[in-house]
């Protein structure tokens, strides 16, 4: 997660990382009675066992008898948390380790989604980025109540994960879990001001219920350099609730929580994954999970992705960062520069093709693709020359790569190259 003082920025809330925030709230504020301490001069609370100042260890000053009001409501059941009675036990709590030699560390939250037929074994939707670094994922059942002898410990599968949408699915051994209902929203779409309730493991404390209103049925934001479209909700949530629900006021299962945004100037802005979105993923990872060139694997069919992340910059951006850079576009083109710093994906065709280490810190002038080159304009853009091209063909990257002359006056190098890129079919966790 990234923070920022003065302007807002997306979070993506896996409790693994917020652990580390969390642990610095409570040096701050270890929670304490703090009777002891108390100095009743300035009107606080006195404890009785301050010695005074004779030494009697005695300074209760006043003996009032006190009488107040106690009652016992009929119940303390609403048609609320009747509710939640119900849906509770559907979300359970998501543990990774990263190494056969890691303990388990509580990560997030996850779903129970349905059940497979004709085998003994049950399916959880959850986050990409809550089980996308982990060597092994266990999930815990039946953690609403404080009885923990009554937890259902469950080893999981990742079947696949999207990390464009940010949706996983998971496997475990056994049925007759309480699963989700899903709602229809073909019939009964999402509405803005409706109810909504988060459940999740929030901050890894275990699973805890929110509740708010759809503040926004369709937000873009932007993590990690992916655009996704998703539900702003105004209930709280924290570090753990990625990859738990989100139910509507009858119960019924309308997303997956996965974000919230952050700043001095920020609050109550959460987001999850619309319903629609989380079925539409996980329909096309658990139908093509199994297959052995993937290590059995799930993933999108058809998706490809370079893996880089690229700032589209025209000419005269170029001109004003790159000193001396000839051969530019003509005026109107584009090119796409991946800084040295950006992290580029081990699952993209970039990374696969070997080419990694040749485009960082490259700029991008064009492709060439079945022998014709091109440049990037209004009309033709990276996304274009990808949604154009098929799994497995070859294109070429036309670059410049960028280096620097030693000594105290250092200038900058520029080299023409190329470099060609297989598009492979692009399968999250995989990287052949």
């Amino acid at each position: 997660m990234k923070s920022s003082t003065n302007r807002k920025t997306f979070w993506a809330i896996a409790a693994i990382v917020m652990i580390a925030i969390l642990t610095l709230s409570i040096t701050g504020c270890v929670y304490d009675d703090g009777l002891n301490q108390i100095d009743s001069t300035d009107g606080r609370v006195s404890s009785s066992t301050d010695s005074d100042a004779s030494g009697s260890g005695n300074n209760v000053f006043n003996n009032y008898t006190v009488q107040t009001n106690i009652g016992t409501p009929t119940s303390t059941a609403t048609d609320y948390t009747s509710l939640i009675a119900e849906i509770i036990d559907s979300v359970v709590v998501i543990y990774t380790k990263t190494s056969s030699s890691d303990s388990y560390s509580s990560t997030g939250s996850g779903v129970f989604y349905g059940e497979i037929v004709d085998e003994n074994a049950s399916l959880i939707v959850t986050c990409t980025h809550v089980v996308e670094d982990a060597a092994s994922v266990m999930v815990v059942a039946n953690t609403a109540d404080t009885d923990t002898t009554n937890d259902i410990r469950l080893e999981a599968e990742i079947i696949g994960m999207d990390d464009i949408s940010d949706v996983a699915v998971l496997k475990v051994e056994g049925t007759g879990y309480d699963y989700a209902t899903l709602r229809n929203t073909d019939e009964a779409p999402i509405l803005l001001g409706e109810e909504a309730t988060a459940i999740g493991n929030a901050l890894g404390a275990g699973i805890s219920v929110t509740k708010g209103i759809i503040s926004g049925t369709s937000r873009t934001i932007s993590m990690d350099g992916i655009s996704m479209t998703l539900l702003q909700i105004d209930a709280a949530v924290n570090g753990g609730n990625s990859g738990g629900a989100l139910f509507d006021a009858e119960g019924y299962l309308i997303g997956i929580v996965n974000a919230k945004s952050t700043g001095t100037d920020v609050e109550g802005i959460g987001y999850a994954i619309p319903l629609y979105d989380v079925i539409s993923k996980a329909q096309g990872l658990i139908e093509t999970s199994g297959n052995p060139a993937y290590n059995g694997l799930g993933y999108i069919d058809g998706t490809k992705r370079l893996g880089i992340t690229v700032s589209q910059l025209t000419s005269a951006q170029v001109s004003a960062n790159f000193r001396n850079i000839t051969s530019l576009p003509a005026e109107g083109g584009y090119y796409y520069y991946c800084s040295s710093s950006n992290e580029i994906s081990p699952y993209g065709s970039v990374a696969r093709s070997g080419a990694s280490e040749t485009v960082k810190g490259s700029l991008i002038t064009g492709v060439t693709v079945n022998g014709v080159s091109k440049t990037f304009t209004d009309d033709y853009l990276l996304d274009d020359m990808l949604s154009a091209a098929n799994i497995n063909d070859t294109v070429t990257l036309n670059l410049i790569t960028i280096g620097t002359t030693g000594g105290i006056f250092q200038n900058y190098v520029y080299t023409a190259t190329s470099v060609d890129i297989t598009l492979y079919q692009y399968v999250c966790g995989f990287t052949g």
